[in-house]
C-alpha cells in the first residue's frame, strides 16, 4: 500500500495520452464502471479540449497510475442531482488505469493530493458520484474523507452522492 513517502503528480492529459487512456478504459476493472472504452477516451479528449474538464493522469513516485479529471456539476443539465450545488463545487472521477495497482490504497492517495489542489484554488467542498454498487470505489472515497450526502435513484442505477468540505480535509491532514 502506498504511504505517504509516495510523491503523486498530475500531468494535464494530452494527445500522447489517449492510447494509454483507451488500455486502461479496456481492462475489466474500469469499464464494468466507464463504459466504452472509445466513447469514453472521445469524452475525456472533447472535455479537455474545450475545458469542460480537467483531466490529468496521475502518476506515483514517476509511474502512471491512472486518471482523475474535475469538473462543474452544477453545468450539466443531465446531472439532476446537481442542480442545486454552488457553481464552485467541483466534481471529480478517477480510475486506477492498471489492474495490479488497484486495491492498494492508490485512489485514496491520489484524492487526498487532487482535494488539496482543488481546495488550494478555492473549493470550499468537493464532490463525487459513484455508483452505489462500486463497493471498492465508495471504500477508497471514504478513506480519502468522503462521506455521503445523498443519493440518486434513475434508470441507469443507484447514484451515491459524497462530499469532502475543505474543514474536513483541513482537520484530517
Amino acid at each position: 500500500m502506498p504511504n505517504d513517502q509516495v510523491h503523486v503528480s498530475f500531468e494535464r492529459v494530452a494527445d500522447g495520452h489517449l492510447p494509454m487512456l483507451h488500455a486502461w478504459l479496456s481492462e475489466p476493472h474500469v469499464r464494468q464502471w466507464w463504459g466504452d472504452p472509445d466513447k469514453e477516451v472521445a469524452l475525456i479528449r472533447d472535455g479537455c479540449a474545450t475545458g469542460e474538464v480537467d483531466g490529468f493522469i496521475f502518476h506515483l513516485s514517476g509511474e502512471p497510475a491512472g486518471y482523475i479529471q474535475s469538473w462543474t456539476p452544477s453545468e450539466y443539465d443531465e446531472e439532476p442531482w446537481a442542480k442545486d450545488l454552488p457553481g464552485d463545487v467541483p466534481g471529480v472521477d478517477i480510475f486506477i488505469g492498471p489492474p495490479e495497482m488497484t486495491g492498494k490504497g492508490v485512489a485514496t492517495l491520489a484524492l487526498r493530493a487532487f482535494a488539496h489542489t482543488l481546495f488550494a484554488a478555492g473549493a470550499p467542498r468537493i464532490v463525487i458520484d459513484p455508483d452505489a454498487g462500486n463497493r471498492r470505489a465508495v471504500r477508497a472515497y471514504a478513506k480519502a474523507g468522503f462521506v455521503p450526502f445523498g443519493e440518486w435513484i434513475d434508470a441507469s442505477g443507484r447514484t451515491l452522492l459524497m462530499e469532502l468540505t475543505r474543514t474536513e480535509f483541513e482537520r484530517t491532514t
